[in-house]
């Protein structure tokens, strides 16, 4: 990049502002400078959290309307990225940019113990097919058979929502759990059910936790409406009502969300 920021720079910033923990967002990453600054921070004891933002800026439209040094730039950017097998793309020279850095400061610092990774978020609009299906489906009816709302914005996208909203955040450990062939996502006092076919195996089994497991106690079971039938609903409702009268006499909050 041309004049990029220096990490000293932003680390001594940062520093002066005598937080030991706190989340730092930069709004306009580029190279992801701060993200770098706030990982070699955390290395001298800080726990700070980073969140950097960059729009999908093409750098081919740079190379095709700059010229002169910008021109240079651009080009050598995009050479950049395509040795890296990456998109040109502004986001994805900023991703390169962690995963290196990490790399460097776990090799400069074998023994730190910061979180050195990070995840990677989009931000796309739902199409106009999507909105659709959401403003008519109709739990009660046949639509639920025809209904993709959930091929549509993925599973993991509906998980990390449901996380954000629930307090969690977006780094959360929440654990992947096998109910006799169904997989549901526990997360401290909330079981995320999100994949259809909710057999009555799989009921039994997430009943059976519940009763035989004392360190499973989540007190939220928060269900996808659209991947399921009222039948699989109900069930699982009347199963998770009995634990109620059971030794652990738990009184299960069933959250159906669309």
């Amino acid at each position: 990049m041309s004049y990029p920021k220096p990490v000293l720079l932003i680390m001594k910033l940062l520093a002066s502002l005598q937080e030991e923990n706190m989340v730092v967002c930069d709004f306009f990453s580029g190279s992801a400078t701060t993200a770098e600054a706030v990982m070699r921070l955390n290395t001298k004891g800080k726990r700070l959290t980073c969140i950097t933002v960059q729009l999908p800026e093409n750098i081919d439209d740079k190379v095709v309307n700059a010229t002169g040094d910008d021109k240079k730039n651009a080009e050598r950017l995009n050479s950049f990225l395509t040795s890296c097998n990456r998109p040109h793309t502004l986001d994805y020279l900023g991703i390169e940019r962690i995963i290196r850095a990490a790399a460097k400061i776990r090799e400069e610092h074998p023994d730190t113990t910061a979180d050195l990774g990070f995840r990677h978020f989009t931000l796309r609009e739902p199409s106009a097919k999507t909105l659709d299906k959401l403003e008519k489906f109709v739990p009660e009816s046949g639509l639920l058979l025809q209904n993709t709302v959930l091929r549509d914005f993925g599973i993991p996208t509906v998980l990390a929502t449901w996380l954000v909203r629930d307090g969690y955040g977006f780094t959360a450990p929440v654990k992947a759990l096998d109910f006799d062939g169904y997989t549901g996502y526990c997360m401290d006092k909330h079981l995320y059910l999100i994949h259809p076919e909710l057999k009555d195996n799989a009921i039994a089994a997430i009943t059976e936790k519940f009763e035989t497991d004392g360190s499973f106690n989540p007190e939220n079971v928060v269900l996808f409406g659209y991947s399921f039938m009222w039948t699989e609903t109900e069930s699982l409702r009347m199963n998770l009502a009995r634990l109620k009268n059971t030794e652990k006499n738990l009184r299960i909050n069933f959250d159906i969300r669309y």
